[in-house]
């Protein structure tokens, strides 16, 4: 129901002040792949590169912001966003870069961070740069290569290799990123706050209390069990899978549980809103799915 929502353009996002056409081109980094390809010198490893080092800065984010920033940075230093000079650029000038556009966080580890990704796919060896250089691969591979360490015992791919961005990284490798990637199936639903809280007020799991890290095994349990029994649109790489649920679970969370808690009242945005457990009045018929303000 929520992926039906999300891919077939059947929310209501008027009192959002946003449009409800194409909530899929709506998320961040599909926004700006389709700004960055408007450019016919960028090629679809250049997408790819761009893609990855931002997912690697996407830890306790607002992703909205994030991607802006990373955009902005890309169009004004492509050079951060190649490994070979990205991995051989004075620390102090790519912790400059990272920090003035607002791409990093937590400056000194997000810089060591981005080096070290550079790093590992300016060698151009594994599953993570033939999927980056070729646009192919193997999901389970990928989930591997991403958890890969050098002879210092050093993480190769680090932040991405965790439990949230590896699977989404993958699931962004093909969409948006254009990757053809084989048992993408295998990819669980990448939890976050948005899709804990989403999964929460739907009741699908109940794990209040828990760390959201003791929390995302059953989250993506209940998620994977949902979709081996539903039909899921998305993407022609994604459909049908977790990695097809998980961008519809984000924007539902972001854009959909986050307003009305804000709001302390529900203003549902499509028909899996109907089975919203928030103790919180429904708000004028106005803001409901298929009226407008």
């Amino acid at each position: 129901m929520i992926a039906n929502d999300f891919y077939e353009d059947r929310l209501d996002l008027s009192a959002r002040n946003m449009g409800s056409d194409n909530a899929w081109a709506q998320m961040p980094e599909v926004e700006c792949v389709e700004a960055i390809r408007c450019d016919p010198r960028i090629s679809a490893r250049d997408v790819r590169l761009f893609l990855t080092f931002i997912s690697a800065m996407d830890r306790v984010r607002d992703a909205v912001r994030l991607w802006s920033a990373g955009f902005d940075l890309f169009e004004a230093h492509p050079e951060v966003f190649n490994p070979i000079e990205a991995s051989a650029m004075p620390f102090s000038v790519l912790r400059a870069r990272l920090f003035d556009s607002g791409v990093s966080q937590r400056h000194g580890p997000d810089t060591e961070a981005w080096r070290s990704i550079a790093g590992s796919l300016a060698r151009r060896s594994g599953s993570v740069c033939r999927v980056i250089d070729s646009g192919v691969g193997d999901a389970k591979e990928l989930l591997r290569d991403l958890r890969s360490r050098d002879r210092m015992g050093r993480s190769r791919y680090p932040m991405l290799r965790g439990p949230k961005l590896a699977p989404m990284w993958v699931r962004i490798m093909s969409s948006p990123g254009g990757a053809d990637i084989d048992r993408i199936d295998i990819i669980p639903v990448a939890v976050d706050v948005q899709v804990r809280r989403v999964t929460e007020n739907l009741k699908v799991t109940d794990t209040q209390g828990l760390k959201l890290k003791k929390a995302k095994p059953e989250i993506q349990s209940a998620w994977h069990n949902a979709v081996s029994a539903a039909r899921i649109g998305g993407p022609s790489g994604i459909k049908g899978t977790c990695a097809a649920l998980d961008p519809a679970l984000w924007f539902f969370g972001k854009y959909g549980c986050s307003h009305c808690e804000n709001e302390r009242q529900r203003v549902p945005i499509g028909l899996a809103c109907n089975h919203c457990q928030l103790d919180f009045p429904i708000a004028a018929k106005g803001s409901r799915p298929g009226t407008s303000n």
